[in-house]
């Protein structure tokens, strides 16, 4: 129909005077439709032939971007139409290709000129109007309104029913407009562009960010919806008019549309109802699948949600359910009984099971649907095998015993499940298997021969009921057992043709069928590596897998039982030995509708060492077998162990199909250090009396420190110190010097070590490696090229001295696994060498070269002479006192001495007066040589002095007084026979009296 009489009286109320303004002005604007009130009706619906349009004579065109629907258009030869000359497509590169009406393309117009409206002149705006529109008002009884605009943002109006809506602008955010009724065709609004020129169009009509109007709009400005960035769609429901229609979507996401509701225009049904099987038969063994299908009319596929009404005639009474198993079912009566099935999709299905045999019709409807109500017609008959295992549930692999018995209808115990005793000998049986959880298989359940599964086996059956048969199943999840005679069918049946006043053959088109649930699960888990990797590292061999905290690879592959398998569910499966990762698995355990079950992995024990600490196992710990895998195992690639060793990783699963896997369990390694850190340190000079303290060269320091071993979360891993010598980390200690002038800065060749214990690099407690009051030394620079038979050394420095750890690299860390010092800051470079880093101690060592000096001094033959004694440092340039040296010692007991003159020397010499004493800032005036005085007599003598402090007396002077003051560290190569104790010249009768008078034989004294 074109009009109806509600509306036409509707549009007659509110529009006579425009009628009346247009048929004056017929004449002067041919373009303009002549109304009269005797073609009311017909002559509204021209304004609205369909969901969207321009008028005849119009250039107006229809731009759409992205997402956006149009329901209700004129459907000619399979193609949907609009009433726009052009349409445009803004979102992509080819502007004419869309899917906008109903995932269909819309086309132009074309030669379909009565998809046009008609146009009309509106009316002239009144003196007085209604004002401005921005919130609900209360409209009492009047129907006719002129507003100089419409501005709604978040609001919702409200119009009585048949209301007539003039506005000049109109804006809408996020609002609704429509009539009390909600029906398109009781709210009709008129935009009206009262600018000067009729042939010019103006601002647009807005309808934005999730606007809802229902209501027909004819408007002489253009017409612009979109969505924003709201969440729901903007809409129209009914129609619109307007000189250019522009509709933006969202990329993939629906976000505008124009439904077209009006009784001006019938827009095709949506949604047709087929059902599937229409006729079909089958035994009460197994309940009736019916499909109920909608599809879109004129689209490819359907976006149906809503219900689906059914009714089922039956003369016995039975039950029907959503799923294959009848769970949770609804029955149904004797008669006709009516169902819904709510919140449906395209694609439902019921299963229908009687209470006896019989035939059911089912009819089903759905509301506005096209075409006629689908009938189902469906036949249940009895007859079928009941098979019955030892055990539904099973293990993948392992053989298991079956009994089957030919019965009136199979599985059923409400139902008839009487043995057919007739059904004796040998029969040949067939098996196949019907895969439920997952949907397909590769292996299937067959008969024991060997290490094969037969499909089908002669098996005796004595009054209906067969011998045991052994059967197996190699996979995972759930299946159905199916059970045929094929002597049995719709065609020949022996049972039936050899006997009497039995069923028909018709009865029994299937043949002797039955079917059994069995739920199989994998026997355990093979713990195995990751290509490349290797789990057999121990703390004393073996290859490194990963840091301890590190994410390493497990793959959980599931096995198959085999013969020698325990079958206790409760016994944990030691899978150790790599040969489980070659075995069979169970592929269906990975498959996309599977029975879903948690694996989860933990630590249960320490491998090695014995008795170690246990750690901890995190990250992602249990997962699901429809997680990550590749088909053949579950692959946990996010497990962190905190301890080092070898661990005992086991697996364990939830209840798969109600059943327990056996738990399984494996050593894993060798987890090492992630890490090295110095955890304190310190650097004590020999001489810490002065700022900044210091040490001479070849003389003792000591350190501190503590390096622990750690995994990546930065805490200890205790069982590193039980590592063999060979799989833990060389340590090395590095001296920098600090010096930044100087580029290659390695010095550590210098440094003495040789006071540290033995084999300090591996002498770990635990997590730690600890270097308590360590004496150290740095050593002297060596003559080069020295051959003279004590050690000479050359001043060099002073040095300020960083001390650092490094690990002494490897080049089977890809193997074994290396572990370095997480802090290397401390840059380190040696001549044709790369840049190295080593970790630093903290601290500094001040190394100087020193030397301790005695002076020369002369003198009266018969007083002492004072032998000023200093330590001195060389600063780079020369040697300066060491003002900063108070502790330096000396000891005049332990002394050499060398008699120059006379050349005869007496029984009795002069001798240093004996004194023990330390220097002050660099200096010791104590010191005294004593002359001998024998009777008073003038005597002259000449003596040098030697203070042992040096490891080996002076050579060639034939000293043989132990060193008992041991500071080698500032002796010096004085006489050019290498490094040896200080000395000094004493001279006594130099001269007697007159200081200015010099004596015969004074000058061979002095230079002897």
């Amino acid at each position: 129909m074109r009009g109806h009489f509600l509306i036409g009286v509707l549009w007659l109320l509110f529009l006579t005077p425009l009628f009346v303004n247009a048929a004056s002005d017929a004449n002067q604007n041919p373009s303009v439709m002549n109304l009269s009130q005797s073609n009311i009706t017909n002559d509204m619906c021209a304004l609205f032939p369909g969901p969207v349009q321009t008028w005849q004579g119009s250039a107006g065109k229809f731009e759409g971007s992205h997402k956006l629907n149009i329901t209700g258009t004129a459907i000619i030869n399979s193609n949907h139409y609009i009433g726009f000359n052009t349409v445009k497509n803004t979102s992509g590169s080819n502007s004419h290709v869309n899917d906008f009406c109903e995932g269909k393309s819309c086309q132009p117009i074309g030669e379909n000129k009565n998809l046009y409206a008609e146009k009309i002149k509106l009316d002239l705006w009144p003196q007085v109007d209604d004002g401005n529109l921005s919130k609900q008002r209360d409209f009492g009884n009047k129907k006719i309104f002129w507003f100089n605009t419409i501005n709604l943002s978040n609001k919702n109006i409200v119009f009585p029913s048949g209301s007539v809506v003039h506005v000049k602008k109109m804006t809408l955010n996020n609002s609704s407009l429509s009539s009390e009724s909600k029906k398109a065709d009781d709210l009709l609004i008129f935009v009206h562009d009262l600018k000067p020129s009729q042939d010019i169009l103006h601002e647009w009509v807005d309808l934005n960010a999730g606007t809802q109007v229902t209501a027909l709009i004819y408007s002489e400005r253009n017409l612009f919806m979109s969505n924003g960035n709201n969440t729901k769609v903007t809409r129209v429901t009914g129609a619109v008019t307007a000189p250019n229609l522009v509709m933006t979507g969202k990329k993939n996401k629906l976000r505008t549309e124009i439904i077209g509701q009006s009784t001006c225009f019938e827009a095709q049904p949506e949604y047709q109802l087929a059902m599937t099987p229409t006729v079909a038969t089958s035994t009460l063994c197994e309940p009736q699948k019916i499909e109920f299908l909608v599809s879109k009319v004129g689209a490819s596929n359907s976006d149906f949600k809503g219900d689906i009404s059914f009714s089922i005639s039956s003369a016995t009474g039975g039950k029907w359910a959503r799923n294959v198993e009848l769970n949770n079912p609804q029955t149904f009566g004797v008669g006709s009984s009516d169902f819904v099935l709510t919140n449906s999709d395209s694609r439902s299905a019921i299963w229908l099971q009687p209470n006896g045999a019989e035939t059911v019709t089912v009819t089903a409807s759905i509301a506005d649907m096209a075409g006629d109500k689908p009938v189902g017609i469906y036949s249940f008959i009895p007859g079928g095998f009941s098979v019955t295992p030892n055990n539904n549930n099973i293990i993948a692999g392992q053989p298991f015993s079956i009994t089957v018995k030919a019965v009136a209808c199979a599985n059923q115990p409400n139902l008839n499940d009487a043995v057919i005793t007739q059904y004796s000998g040998v029969k040949q049986l067939e098996f196949d298997t019907r895969y439920l959880a997952p949907s397909q298989g590769q292996y299937h359940v067959g008969a024991v021969r060997g290490d094969n599964e037969l499909s089908s086996l002669k098996v005796n059956f004595t009054n209906g009921i067969s011998d045991a048969i052994r059967m197996r199943y190699r996979d995972a999840g759930s299946v159905n057992l199916v059970v045929k005679d094929k002597t049995c069918t719709s065609d020949y049946c022996e049972l039936i043709t050899t006997k009497t006043n039995q069923l028909k053959v018709t009865d029994l088109p299937q043949g002797l069928v039955g079917e059994v649930s069995l739920h199989s699960r994998p026997w355990t888990f093979a713990i195995c590596p990751q290509a490349g990797d290797s789990f057999i590292g121990t703390t004393n061999s073996g290859n490194g897998l990963v840091a301890a905290g590190d994410a390493f690879v497990m793959r959980a592959k599931p096995l198959q039982w085999q013969v020698g398998d325990s079958s206790d569910e409760a016994v944990v499966i030691d899978v150790s030995n790599d040969k489980y990762c070659q075995r069979p698995i169970t592929p269906n355990f990975f498959a996309q509708d599977v029975p879903v079950a948690t694996v989860t992995a933990s630590v249960v024990g320490i491998d090695t060492p014995q008795k170690g600490h246990q750690g901890k196992l995190t990250g992602k710990v249990a997962q699901s077998n429809i997680e990550l895998h590749d088909n053949t195992a579950m692959i946990f690639n996010d497990l962190r162990w905190s301890e080092v060793g070898s661990v005992n990783l086991g697996l364990k699963s939830s209840a798969y199909l109600g059943m327990d896997i056996n738990p399984s369990w494996r050593a894993v390694g060798r987890f090492y250090p992630k890490q090295f850190v110095i955890k304190n340190s310190s650097i004590t000079n020999a001489h810490t009396e002065s700022t900044p303290p210091f040490t001479y060269m070849d003389q003792s320091f000591e350190v501190d420190f503590t390096v622990e071993a750690q995994n990546a979360a930065g805490d200890p891993t205790r069982n590193y110190g039980a590592f063999g010598s060979t799989l833990k980390e060389n340590l090395q200690l590095t001296a920098v010097d600090l010096n930044q002038n100087r580029q290659l800065n390695d010095i550590s060749m210098r440094l003495d070590q040789s006071n540290l214990s033995t084999g300090w690099q591996h002498q770990w407690q635990q997590a730690q490696l600890t270097i308590k009051d360590g004496e150290l030394a740095f050593t002297r620079r060596l003559q080069p090229n020295n051959k003279l038979a004590t050690t000479t050394t050359t001043a060099d420095g002073p040095f300020k001295i960083g001390l650092g750890l490094s690990v002494i690299p490897r080049i089977d860390c890809s193997a074994l696994g290396c572990t370095d010092f997480a802090n290397k800051t401390q840059p380190l470079q040696r001549y044709n060498q790369p840049l190295m880093l080593t970790a630093p101690l903290k601290g500094e060592l001040y190394s100087r070269y020193g030397r301790m000096v005695l002076d020369d001094v002369n003198g009266v033959f018969d007083q002492p002479l004072t032998m000023p004694l200093k330590v001195e440092y060389w600063n780079g340039d020369q040697f300066i006192i060491n003002a900063d040296d108070s502790r330096s010692y000396f000891d005049s007991q332990y002394s050499c001495k060398q008699i120059i003159y006379p050349l005869i020397p007496p029984t009795s010499f002069a001798e240093l007066k004996p004194l023990n004493d330390n220097v002050l800032k660099g200096k010791n005036n104590a010191l005294q040589a004593l002359p001998n005085l024998i009777n008073n007599e003038y005597l002259k003598q000449q003596v040098r002095f030697w203070i042992r402090i040096a490891d080996k007396a002076p050579a060639d002077i034939g000293c043989s007084e132990n060193n008992k003051q041991y500071q080698p560290w500032l002796t010096f190569n004085w006489r050019g026979v290498g490094d040896e104790d200080p000395s000094g010249l004493v001279t006594f009768g130099s001269y007697r009296g007159n200081d200015r008078i010099i004596y015969r034989s004074e000058t061979a004294v002095i230079n002897p």
